[in-house]
């Protein structure tokens, strides 16, 4: 029995010594080590492929709690090449993490020019009284990987006549990763008006387009009115010290539309007879330099009257031609004599041409001939009304 509870005593004291040790280690306090579990270094690209002599971008962030002052540095960095943290415009050593307002920061790693082709790697780290967090990343260096600019229109051939400005809306496409500024320019035909520039910018004629990203350009052409019909190459470019881009555009001007409609002798009034047709000839003068086809002709006469046309309309007048035709108006028939404007007009879908000829209703000659009649029957009344009185 005394052996028994001294083996009990025994493991009573030992239990108390370890509870005892226990108590006597300082404890870690958690908050410090969710804090140090929390902070992380990180990159959306951990890998990527980059041609010899050009310099690859890794964007950063870092998690950690407000006010955390953490240092930053990069290991294993292949011999020859260099790798610096910047951000704001200088090399960043160490940060203050702020959330409301921290800095952007990228790592940027310039290749050699001869570095032989092949897989490289180094680590990024960053250091803090809670802890380090490192970055393991990857470069490949091969030929023809660094991506490309390009400038283009899903619209490049645009048509219209010679009086209407053309708008092209063009995608400038920056394929590589570093942000690059582009100075723009234009070329076309002798006398045009070209304006090229960043799509909502009126008076911009250089723009920046950021790594992997693209912008919007829009080009207005006008050419001068008396353009001839044909096709017109436009070239835009987009200019950096690094590389240049164009793209060629084609306008397709249809030509100038405009005409001129009048009397052979320029003579705009004419004598008509109420109830009766009369013939008034006219020409049609195609001043521009495109065709105009299906030229339709209609009036606008005083209430009552009817003008009708021969032919009833025309199926092209040729750039600086003239057609014949005749407008066959006619009064109604209770017209009184006096002046009256009838409007005659040609047109097409691009233009139209009018004239307004002053018309005059003149009496029937036959009823000036009734009215003599008349008078000489009133006459000859009256004398024999003479003869026959007159001798009482």
């Amino acid at each position: 029995m005394f052996k028994i509870r001294l083996d009990h005593v025994g493991r009573f004291l030992v239990g108390l010594i370890i509870t005892m040790g226990a108590l006597a280690v300082p404890a870690v306090p958690a908050s410090a080590q969710a804090i140090a579990d929390g902070m992380q270094l990180s990159t959306p690209y951990a890998g990527v492929a980059v041609e010899p002599g050009e310099t690859a971008s890794f964007p950063l962030t870092i998690d950690a709690p407000q006010g955390t002052r953490v240092g930053l540095s990069i290991e294993d960095v292949p011999e020859g090449w260099s790798a610096s943290v910047r951000g704001g415009g200088f090399v960043v050593d160490e940060v203050i993490v702020d959330e409301a307002n921290m800095p952007s920061l990228k790592l940027e790693v310039q290749i050699p020019a001869d570095a032989t082709e092949g897989m490289y790697r180094m680590v990024a780290v960053a250091d803090s009284e809670i802890g380090r967090s490192s970055l393991e990343l990857g470069l490949r260096v091969a030929e023809a990987v660094g991506g490309s600019v390009m400038l283009g229109s899903d619209f490049p051939v645009l048509r219209g006549p010679s009086d209407a400005t053309f708008t092209f809306d063009l995608t400038l496409e920056n394929q590589t990763p570093d942000d690059i500024q582009f100075s723009l320019d234009s070329r076309g035909p002798e006398g045009w008006t070209i304006d090229v520039k960043p799509s909502g910018e009126a008076r911009a004629t250089t723009l920046t387009v950021a790594g992997g990203g693209s912008s919007k350009i829009s080009v207005d052409a006008k050419p001068p009115v008396d353009t001839a019909a044909g096709s017109y190459p436009l070239t835009i470019g987009a200019i950096s010290p690094g590389v240049t881009v164009s793209t060629d555009l084609t306008v397709e001007v249809t030509g100038s539309y405009s005409a001129q409609l009048s009397t052979p002798d320029q003579r705009l009034n004419a004598d008509v007879q109420a109830g009766q047709a009369t013939d008034v000839p006219l020409v049609l003068v195609n001043t521009g330099s495109a065709p105009l086809n299906d030229v339709q002709l209609s009036a606008t006469p005083p209430s009552g009257w009817d003008v009708a046309f021969d032919p009833t309309s025309l199926a092209t007048v040729a750039p600086g031609e003239a057609a014949q035709l005749t407008a066959i108006i006619t009064p109604s028939k209770d017209a009184v004599a006096g002046d009256y404007v009838v409007t005659l007009r040609a047109s097409v879908p691009e233009a139209k041409a009018n004239v307004e000829l002053r018309t005059t209703v003149k009496t029937s000659g036959l009823w000036g001939a009734v009215g003599l009649g008349l008078i000489v029957l009133a006459l000859v009344g009256l004398g024999v009304v003479f003869q026959r009185f007159g001798r009482r």
